[in-house]
């Protein structure tokens, strides 16, 4: 088939590549039938090279301000035993290796179907991307993301006045070892899906608010520090509902919910000075942020195949606990507690080409704290995707973001341009 046939424009999926996936890599009148296995067809590899051009502007960390220009040997990824096998199974495996660092296990999972063209019962178990969506809560058109997918909330307080210590989790972040089963019935387009999962814990070397999650995927791929409290501290497991809706074969709504709770540090652990300064385990006594996440998205082609109008909204809530036995150097944290976080986004994408070039324009807000003043950041983003021939893909945007910084504080600004060449066989 022509990557038509499953892509709108790729990477985004049409009904078709929706179901084509859910069946387990097979279309939905093959489940339950015997195919040839050939390993050969159960291969595929994908590299991306990418220019990039950024420049950070913050008034109130100047020594943190940046700008480059280069071309990177962005991310080379395989995909070894993804496909279709057996009559009811599938699998999925996403290796990614960017230069200077190992491989990443983005997916690695089996599939099981069960049913028939008309409604079937699906099955996952292994590491999976936080969820499967459709038209608005699908992958962008561009290389950006939503805000509030990938934006860290603030759910800190010190003595009652609310503080920016970031959270490890938000909504597309770390790849969980999960379990999930859900169900499709295709006449009136509805899926709904359940998962538990193994949570994330708070990453004792990371280097900025936004790089705070690390995944729990057991064994040897979860990461450990000397001297972090895992075993003392250790995160709960995940619960995520989700509900995609077809409207018509190209336009969908899609529900979300994700609660767990996360290891989250005594606040006074933190050089307050930057806000959110350098972790030290070694100072720091760890309570729990138990958190919620709801996210609502929907898109809808106001001129068939052609322009498609979509909009996602999110809010979350986070409740800090700390342990009343333990000793917070002698400050008054009786009036911890957590916070909430709101965004939403606008976007208008333009398929000039239909299944070969599209542009989009995307306008996004985010408040990670509405108890924290002046600190709600905001976005434009143009992306274009060009598809000229089968295997080759050219991916660009272009984004301007505002990030406030606190009252009398002058906005943080980031610019930034992107365009990534992706070759895929």
């Amino acid at each position: 088939m022509e990557c038509g046939g499953c892509h709108t424009t790729v990477p985004q999926l049409n009904r078709t590549g929706y179901e084509f996936r859910l069946a387990g890599y097979r279309m939905p009148d093959e489940i339950g039938k015997k195919s040839k296995f050939e390993l050969a067809n159960l291969f595929s590899a994908r590299i991306q090279t990418r220019w990039q051009s950024l420049s950070t502007r913050d008034a109130a960390t100047t020594s943190q301000n940046t700008s480059k220009n280069e071309i990177q040997a962005y991310e080379q990824t395989l995909y070894p035993l993804s496909g279709s096998w057996g009559e009811n199974f599938g699998s999925f495996v996403e290796l990614s290796m960017a230069p200077g660092e190992g491989f990443e296990v983005e997916n690695a999972y089996v599939r099981g179907v069960y049913g028939d063209k008309n409604g079937w019962f699906s099955g996952k178990v292994g590491i999976m991307h936080p969820w499967e969506g459709f038209g608005a809560s699908d992958r962008p058109l561009g290389n950006i993301r939503p805000l509030f997918q990938k934006g860290f909330t603030y759910a800190g307080s010190a003595g009652g006045t609310p503080g920016k210590i970031a959270t490890p989790f938000y909504l597309w972040n770390i790849d969980e070892a999960a379990a999930e089963i859900g169900y499709y019935w295709k006449p009136t387009g509805t899926t709904i899906t359940g998962r538990m999962g193994m949570g994330s814990i708070w990453k004792a070397d990371a280097k900025n608010p936004g790089d705070l999650g690390d995944p729990t995927q057991g064994g040897s791929l979860t990461k450990s520090t000397t001297g972090y409290p895992n075993a003392n501290n250790p995160k709960d497991k995940s619960w995520q509902l989700v509900l995609n809706q077809f409207f018509n074969d190209e336009s969908g709504g899609t529900l979300y919910y994700y609660t767990s709770a996360t290891p989250y540090p005594d606040p006074y652990g933190y050089d307050w000075q930057n806000g959110f300064g350098t972790f030290d385990p070694s100072l720091s006594v760890f309570g729990k942020d138990r958190f919620h996440r709801f996210a609502a998205y929907a898109n809808y082609y106001v001129v068939p195949k052609v322009v498609d109008l979509k909009a996602g909204f999110y809010y979350g809530k986070d409740s800090i606990g700390f342990n009343p036995a333990l000793a917070y150097g002698a400050k008054n944290v009786s009036a911890n507690h957590g916070g909430t976080s709101i965004g939403w986004f606008g976007e208008g994408d333009w398929h000039i080409i239909p299944h070969k070039l599209a542009v989009g324009y995307r306008y996004d807000s985010f408040d990670p704290n509405r108890s924290i003043h002046n600190v709600t950041a905001h976005a434009h983003t143009l992306s274009l995707s060009y598809h000229p021939i089968n295997y080759i893909e050219l991916i660009g945007d272009v984004q301007t973001k505002r990030s406030e910084q606190g009252v009398g504080v002058s906005d943080k600004k980031d610019d930034q341009f992107l365009l990534n060449l992706i070759l895929i066989f």
